[in-house]
């Protein structure tokens, strides 16, 4: 993946988590029906890194497993 992919993807990702934040449904649609189903997922999910690794550092993801996979 090239550095302007991905950041197509953050911007991509960015606008898809603010129309469901919103509740958006139009914005929803039409994203959904530019990009399609994996991108959107794809998008999401770089925002989120992005996001974990701004706040928690380069062991952000490490540390959100764990949070979530206690015995």
């Amino acid at each position: 993946m090239t550095s302007t992919e991905h950041t197509e993807l953050i911007r991509l990702g960015a606008q898809y988590l603010r129309a469901y934040s919103d509740g958006d449904a139009v914005s929803l649609y039409r994203l959904a029906d530019t990009w399609g189903a994996s991108d959107l997922c794809a998008a999401a999910c770089e925002v989120a890194l992005a996001v974990i690794n701004a706040t928690t550092g380069p062991r952000g993801v490490e540390a959100v497993y764990e949070a979530f996979h206690r015995p």
